[in-house]
């Protein structure tokens, strides 16, 4: 019988990558997972790219977690400008700089040549409008990234329009892989079939994601004096479609679909898949990808789905 090839996929979300960092730590200290040893492909997108590639490169799920805990704050703190300043309405919600110091200290000048476990990053080429993949050296036909750097690789992938600025991965300009793979299970599976010519009844896929919300926008209707409100407001980017919002629903819509293509493409029913673990929670309000004061209900989330599919992951993973 053949071995089954396992996946983990690590959503997008900004510092909801809490959520997935807590539950890794979780499958690590309380089931015993070595990563290298039970997954022979990782990828990761945005924020899921930093737990990706820190687990290929062989650092530990608590040490991960640790680095949202600590450093979260920090990533997202908001540039200091007057609420005047015209530049506000033309430049992203964050610097880069801090983010950029503390993956360059996490991951150290390894560069993706040398990390022989499969490692994909999404990402995007916004001044060709192409699709950009990061990928580890696990291919001898691969022969542009072996030299970039897995920090660089991962900033790209965490660039997300309006929240930071695109990063430059000499010659390219890249942005977050969210616009089109904010979920990269569907990636990492048609190139394992592909590249590695891994069987599809041979894929299993532990996917995690970083939240789902249920409602993103209200709905426009009511008395008239709201519908007269809700009017002049208007739908523009300043007013009811919001910048932030709609990147983020961009991104959730990417993921949802992205998961059912995936179990489509298996054979399975996506809501009752077996080849796919998907991991992940739903919320009545708007999750906003920035916001660290909500740390401890993204923890709250993350240890409750651990707890209750505790027992599927041992099984999902043949660890029973």
């Amino acid at each position: 019988m053949n071995r089954n090839f396992y996946i983990i996929s690590i959503d997008g979300g900004g510092f909801r990558g809490i959520f997935a960092a807590h539950i890794l730590s979780k499958i690590e200290q309380q089931i015993g997972v070595q990563w290298k040893k039970t997954f022979s492909l990782f990828a990761g997108t945005s924020t899921g790219s930093i737990l990706a590639a820190g687990l290929a490169c062989g650092l530990r799920a608590k040490d991960l977690l640790d680095f949202y805990n600590d450093h979260g704050h920090i990533i997202f703190r908001r540039r200091t400008r007057s609420w005047f300043d015209p530049c506000k309405l033309f430049s992203s919600h964050y610097s880069s700089k801090e983010l950029k110091k503390l993956l360059d200290k996490k991951l150290g000048e390894t560069r993706l040549g040398q990390v022989t476990t499969p490692l994909i990053i999404p990402s995007v080429d916004i001044l060709n409008g192409k699709v950009h993949v990061l990928k580890s050296g696990y291919s001898e036909d691969f022969c542009r990234d072996p030299e970039v750097r897995v920090s660089d690789a991962v900033l790209a992938s965490c660039s997300a329009p309006t929240y930071f600025d695109p990063h430059f991965v000499d010659p390219y300009e890249l942005v977050d892989g969210g616009l089109w793979a904010n979920n990269p299970s569907m990636v990492a599976a048609i190139d394992a079939s592909y590249r590695l010519k891994i069987p599809y009844e041979n894929i299993r896929v532990l996917s995690i994601g970083t939240g789902t919300s249920r409602q993103f926008y209200p709905r426009s209707e009511g008395n008239k004096l709201a519908r007269a409100w809700r009017w002049m407001q208007g739908w523009g980017l300043m007013t009811r479609w919001q910048r932030g919002k709609l990147v983020d629903l961009i991104l959730e819509l990417q993921s949802q679909n992205a998961h059912s293509s995936l179990c489509l493409m298996l054979g399975q029913n996506p809501m009752h898949a077996t080849s796919v673990l998907r991991l992940n929670f739903e919320s009545d309000r708007y999750l906003p990808m920035d916001k660290t004061s909500k740390k401890d209900d993204w923890i709250a989330h993350a240890d409750h789905c651990f707890t209750h599919h505790a027992d599927e992951i041992k099984t999902f993973l043949e660890l029973r």
